[in-house]
């Protein structure tokens, strides 16, 4: 068997892993290329910074490839193609090249929270269940007939780095069986329920926004008239509360942070400055959300109590 994989986050580099270790022990290796995102220029002194899929087939002398096109203009020679957060649009020309097409690694329970940011979304709306769907790639979103899929638990604990974390951890430990049963014919596919689809996007900055006039509510444990659009999901609101906004942080964190805005008289013209909103927890008996620790912009990190002293004529 061999494999292009698709990727470029170091939290999907245990996909090559477990699949290197797999079928090497049977074989060569099964990676006969990747496709990853082009080197990017970063810091303060611009260093080109090369994605933690390409570290990898570099040191495992693997052919890189930035544009999925060339895996067909060079006719790369691959029985199956596995993607787990590249980050591109794969043309259909590309999907059509492998025998068994392209599996997708998405990390909900399809056809909910299609597009970029599943975790994120499954946090926010407050749903005890998510997973990963194993889908056949088709040219539409996230719209492919389904192969397999697992499901887990969200903790209330659970951030997006630690949900994320633990999903493509188990669906990097059952690539290599999975795909097997699947190139054997030992399962089989069955479409999406297109009707039930919800879609998000990728985030943006401004995503992590909560409006001052909300959060001023939840502080004080009222409740606020009127619903709450989340911008990164499509026709989506919530009526806020302070389980839902700590939920919408929990969401946000490790990007692009959960934060509002807040006004300080000190300054002139009382200026309305970003906070970041580090972390917080609601407070069962009084129903009410508790700030823990925040960071006002160009300021670094305090609690909440001592930013509150620090500023006591702040007002959200």
């Amino acid at each position: 068997m061999k494999i292009v994989f698709f990727g470029t986050p170091d939290y999907v580099v245990p996909f090559l892993e477990n699949l290197h270790k797999a079928f090497k022990a049977r074989s060569e290796s099964p990676i006969a290329s990747v496709v990853t995102q082009e080197p990017k220029l970063a810091g303060r002194d611009q260093v080109k910074t090369f994605s933690p899929v390409d570290k990898w087939a570099y040191e495992h002398k693997k052919p890189i490839f930035f544009d999925p096109l060339d895996i067909v203009s060079y006719n790369i020679s691959a029985d199956i193609g596995i993607l787990a957060s590249y980050g591109k649009i794969i043309p259909e020309s590309v999907i059509n090249h492998f025998r068994y097409g392209i599996v997708n690694i998405h990390p909900s329970l399809l056809p909910l929270w299609r597009g970029s940011s599943p975790i994120q979304a499954s946090i926010v709306s407050g749903e005890k269940i998510t997973g990963v769907t194993f889908m056949k790639l088709d040219p539409l979103l996230d719209h492919g007939p389904i192969i397999s899929q697992f499901k887990d638990e969200i903790l209330e604990t659970d951030d997006s780095l630690s949900l994320r974390s633990r999903l493509f951890e188990r669906a990097s430990e059952a690539i290599p069986s999975l795909i097997t049963a699947y190139i054997n014919g030992k399962v089989k596919t069955h479409p999406q329920d297109h009707e039930k689809a919800t879609f998000t996007r990728e985030l943006k900055k401004e995503d992590g926004f909560i409006p001052p006039e909300i959060l001023s509510a939840t502080l004080q444990g009222a409740t606020f008239q009127g619903e709450w659009k989340i911008s990164f999901v499509k026709n989506y609101s919530l009526v806020p509360s302070a389980q839902c906004l700590a939920r919408f942080i929990r969401a946000m964190e490790p990007w692009p942070g959960a934060w509002s805005e807040i006004k300080i008289s000190r300054y002139k013209d009382i200026k309305r400055l970003r906070l970041k909103i580090l972390k917080a927890h609601v407070e069962e008996k009084s129903n009410v959300i508790v700030l823990d620790s925040v960071q006002l912009e160009g300021k670094s990190p305090v609690t909440w109590k001592q930013f509150s002293e620090g500023y006591p004529e702040a007002i959200f």
